[in-house]
């Protein structure tokens, strides 16, 4: 528990000053861009409930983990492909869940991804609620993914980069035998 406060405090820390740095570099056209939305655990989780019956991998991420912004575009890439196969992925922004921060996160999904609400930022004053529901052994590392199976339990987690090699893995065992 108190590795998770320490992780809790230092993420904080990291989110404020990132985007606080970023948004503040980024000029007057901030204020016009659109902005992410948020999204709490109680409403990730009603989320993850409601793509019962597909393979869902949730995606956490964030504007200040460099290697969360090298992978992003090739991410955003899989999902759209990986939701032909049946597999819903879910990327949540760790990023402070801010108004400004939600400017720029956007601005970064725009430019990344071509979409400035591909993906929520996570809101929550209580990140070890987070980490216990999807994965207790979880340290709160990024870039993180955590597949479920199709009725919604927890099959595989991967904390680091991914590339396409590791997403198959990743999923290749909760897709359907192919006749």
């Amino acid at each position: 528990m108190k590795r998770r406060f320490c992780l809790s405090v230092g993420l904080c820390a990291l989110q404020a000053g990132a985007c606080a740095g970023a948004v503040l570099h980024a000029g007057p056209a901030v204020a016009e861009a659109p902005a992410a939305h948020f999204v709490t655990p109680a409403q990730l989780k009603e989320t993850l409930a409601s793509h019962k019956g597909r393979v869902v991998v949730v995606h956490l991420w964030a504007t200040w983990c460099e290697p969360c912004m090298q992978e992003l575009p090739m991410v955003a890439r899989l999902a759209r492909e990986a939701s032909r196969l049946g597999i819903d992925l879910l990327p949540v922004s760790l990023d402070d869940a801010t108004d400004r921060s939600a400017v720029f996160v956007a601005r970064v999904l725009a430019a990344k991804t071509g979409n400035p609400h591909w993906s929520p930022i996570l809101k929550t004053d209580h990140v070890e609620t987070l980490i216990d529901a999807l994965d207790p052994r979880w340290e709160g590392e990024i870039p993180a993914f955590f597949a479920f199976d199709r009725e919604g339990h927890l099959h595989r987690t991967l904390i680091g980069n991914l590339n396409r090699g590791d997403f198959e893995r990743l999923v290749s065992d909760l897709l359907p035998e192919k006749p």
